[in-house]
C-alpha cells in the first residue's frame, strides 16, 4: 500500500521495487528512505537467541507491524512448510526456516516458537522508545480500515501530502482480492508473491489474510495452550487470550 500510494503521487514506475519499497536508491528527491526488515528473523531462533537491545535504530523512525501471535504461528508454519523453498529469491530474506514436519510439531518446536513470537513482542514493547520515533500498526487494524492505517502510516513517514483519492485506490489495489489475483496471474517476478505451488492455496503468500484465522487450523486443547501463553505478551498490543 505504501509503494503504490508513493508510486501513483509522484508519477513513479509501478515497477516491483518501488511496490516492494525495495529501493537501491530513493526514487524521488522528496521522498524519505524506506527500508522493510524482518528485524532479527525471529522466527529462526529460540527466545534465548533474540536481540534484546535495539539501539541500532537509535536515530531511526521505526514502523512496527504487529499481528495477534496465534494467527502468527500458523503463517509462519505455512511460511516454513510451503514456502521456504523461495527465500532465497526474497530481497528481505537471507535463511531459509525449513520445517518438514506437521503442525503439532512445529507448535512443540523451541526455535522459531510461539514462545519466540511472544518474546521478540515483549522486546520490543520494552524497546519502543528507543527510536527516534515509533508506531504500532496492527494487522487487525488494517484489515478493518486500511485508508485511516495508511493515512497515519503516510503521515509518520512525511507523506502528508498524498491524498485520500491516492490513499483509497491504494488500498484497493492491495487488498487481498486483488493480491491474490495477482499472484495468481504471475504479474511479479519476485518471489514475495508468487506461490510455491500455484495449485496449493495454502502455498501462496496470500494465504487467507484473515483475522483469528488459527481457529480453522488449531485443536481446542492447542488453542488452551497457547491462550493460556498469551498471558506473558505486554498489553501494549492489545491482544487478549
Amino acid at each position: 500500500m505504501i509503494g503504490r500510494a508513493i508510486s501513483q503521487h509522484y508519477a513513479l514506475p509501478d515497477d516491483e521495487q518501488i511496490l516492494f519499497l525495495n529501493w537501491k536508491s530513493k526514487p524521488h528527491p522528496d521522498l524519505p528512505r524506506i527500508t522493510v526488515v524482518h528485524d532479527d528473523h525471529p522466527m529462526l531462533k529460540a527466545p534465548e537467541e533474540l536481540e534484546i537491545s535495539k539501539d541500532k535504530y537509535r536515530d531511526k523512525k521505526v514502523i512496527f507491524l504487529a499481528r495477534d501471535p496465534r494467527d502468527v504461528i500458523v503463517s509462519s508454519y505455512f511460511e516454513a512448510k510451503k514456502r521456504s523453498q523461495l527465500f532465497g529469491d526474497n530481497p528481505h530474506e537471507t535463511r531459509k526456516p525449513v520445517f518438514e514436519g506437521n503442525f503439532s510439531e512445529f507448535l512443540e518446536q523451541h526455535r522459531g516458537s510461539f514462545d519466540t513470537i511472544l518474546a521478540y513482542y515483549n522486546i520490543w514493547a520494552e524497546n519502543r522508545y528507543v527510536p527516534r520515533d515509533f508506531l504500532l500498526v496492527r494487522y487487525e487494524s488494517l484489515r478493518a480500515d486500511a485508508c485511516s492505517q495508511l493515512r497515519q502510516v503516510l503521515d509518520f513517514l512525511g507523506l502528508n501530502q498524498i491524498g485520500e483519492e491516492t490513499i483509497a485506490e491504494a488500498v484497493q489495489f492491495a487488498s487481498f482480492d486483488h493480491m491474490r489475483q495477482m499472484e495468481a496471474e504471475g504479474r511479479f517476478q519476485s518471489a514475495v508473491l508468487n506461490p510455491a505451488d500455484a495449485k496449493d492455496q495454502e502455498s501462496y503468500k496470500t494465504r487467507k489474510g484473515k483475522v483469528g484465522g488459527y481457529a480453522g487450523y488449531l485443536t481446542s486443547q492447542q488453542i488452551e495452550v497457547l491462550n493460556r501463553k498469551m498471558g506473558t505478551l505486554s498489553d501494549y498490543y492489545g491482544y487478549k487470550a
